[in-house]
């Protein structure tokens, strides 16, 4: 259930302060939070997803179609029904191997109504989906022709499912910022109501975060809403220079900013918002475990975190899950997890409309 702005700011506020708790109000805490992860797995409360790769999206089942469509071999690690990575590395280049069955339009458009209409179904009212057009146009399939893929996709999704979504066109890290640079003249040459956002991905470890400053103030200029893949294997450092020297309002991942409260809390009085991603963090090793997981600190400090999937065919997650995990694991009372929800909104892409129709779906 949605709360109030007000309410939320309020109770957001009196959940900073730890309280010490007598053991058996603290037993009976546990018992409500056991209670109520199992209300949030059947009941499917209204849930967003703002950090969502397509290419990510493709079930695993899905992709064994569309590499027979195409004619193209499989990996071993993506062979019975499940992708199969124990590094990072690992999932990256098995994610790039995957990602070639995408051949079409079609293919895109495809890939995302299948997800769209999964996730409805468990509640999610809203997605973002980050397409890689670098990739899409390796494969043949042309810029116009994706954002076209990915505009059917949500108008059938939201006539058929009632889910609403924006687009986030991102460039990858590793591959330079010449085609970052391009990716963002397209962007700017072309207007559309769902293309709402402009991004980084890849591997943050790749060129300094300064090289990409050129391409991210073209999509600024151009109107567009910018987020970046960083924190999740980088020092919180560099995390604060790459919302500075991008302008970004809000970061993928972000979860080292953990590590320096000073960096955390200016980002949280700033406002900027933060993609946390449960499921794909402990898979991949960035947090050690779900009841570890950096996001409570951030929480706690009052950063507007939004829990979203990354890679859901990959991290065998949905919008509805990662609440889920979040409820169980890190122990949330429902004020906190209604925060979370009003947070992920208010640091959603998409316009004020769009935002006020999701108040009003989520408070029914």
């Amino acid at each position: 259930m949605w709360v109030s702005r007000q309410e939320s700011k309020f109770a957001h506020t009196c959940l900073r302060k730890k309280s010490q708790l007598p053991l058996d109000q603290h037993i009976a805490s546990r018992a409500q939070t056991s209670t109520r992860s199992l209300i949030i797995e059947e009941a499917h409360p209204p849930t967003v997803d703002l950090h969502c790769h397509l290419r990510g999206a493709i079930a695993p089942a899905h992709a064994e179609e569309l590499a027979w469509k195409h004619s193209i071999a499989l990996p071993k690690a993506a062979a019975n029904g499940r992708y199969c990575f124990s590094t990072f590395e690992e999932f990256l280049t098995l994610y790039d191997q995957v990602g070639h069955v995408i051949r079409s339009a079609h293919d895109l458009c495809d890939v995302a109504t299948r997800y769209l209409e999964t996730v409805s179904n468990q509640g999610t009212c809203y997605v973002e989906f980050m397409i890689s057009p670098g990739h899409s146009i390796a494969n043949g399939i042309d810029f116009d022709s994706q954002l076209a893929a990915l505009v059917d996709a949500f108008d059938l999704a939201q006539a058929e499912f009632d889910v609403f979504g924006s687009i986030i066109a991102t460039c990858v890290r590793h591959r330079g910022p010449e085609e970052a640079t391009d990716i963002a003249e397209m962007c700017a040459k072309r207007t559309h109501p769902r293309l709402r956002g402009f991004g980084l991905t890849g591997n943050e470890h790749k060129f300094h975060i300064e090289e990409f400053e050129g391409p991210f103030m073209v999509a600024q200029d151009a109107g567009l809403s910018l987020t970046a893949h960083v924190g999740e294997w980088g020092n919180a450092q560099e995390v604060l220079r790459a919302v500075d020297v991008l302008n970004l309002q809000r970061v993928g991942h972000g979860i080292s900013v953990s590590d320096e409260p000073n960096i955390m809390d200016e980002l949280s009085e700033r406002k900027v918002g933060f993609e946390v991603c449960l499921s794909s963090n402990v898979q991949l090793g960035a947090s050690a475990s779900f009841k570890e997981h950096q996001a409570l600190k951030m929480l706690e400090a009052g950063c507007l975190v939004a829990l979203s999937t990354d890679d859901p065919a990959y991290f065998d997650t949905t919008p509805n899950k990662e609440l889920f995990l979040a409820s169980k694991h890190l122990e949330l009372p429902q004020a906190r997890l209604d925060q979370i929800f009003s947070d992920s909104i208010e640091i959603a892409f998409c316009d004020d409309a769009t935002k006020s129709m999701l108040y009003q779906r989520a408070s029914r």
